[in-house]
């Protein structure tokens, strides 16, 4: 993995609305593509930023 590459991952802060047949709306995860703005110098972790209507949405996730 380098700086600038896209990857898929499943978001934890970012929740897409689905209205059920029932007409209940609920929130569900799904993967999302991003692309790889940091990594950590030891590999710990590494920080994707991902492209939401509302503005650049940015998460850590573990290891490299």
């Amino acid at each position: 993995m380098k700086l600038g590459d896209k990857v898929v991952r499943m978001t934890v802060t970012i929740e897409h609305p689905v209205i059920t047949d029932r007409g209940v709306i609920r929130s569900e995860r799904r993967p999302m593509s991003g692309r790889v703005v940091y990594i950590h110098p030891l590999g710990r972790f590494h920080l994707v930023e991902f492209d939401t209507p509302g503005g650049p949405v940015r998460e850590a996730f573990w290891g490299v």
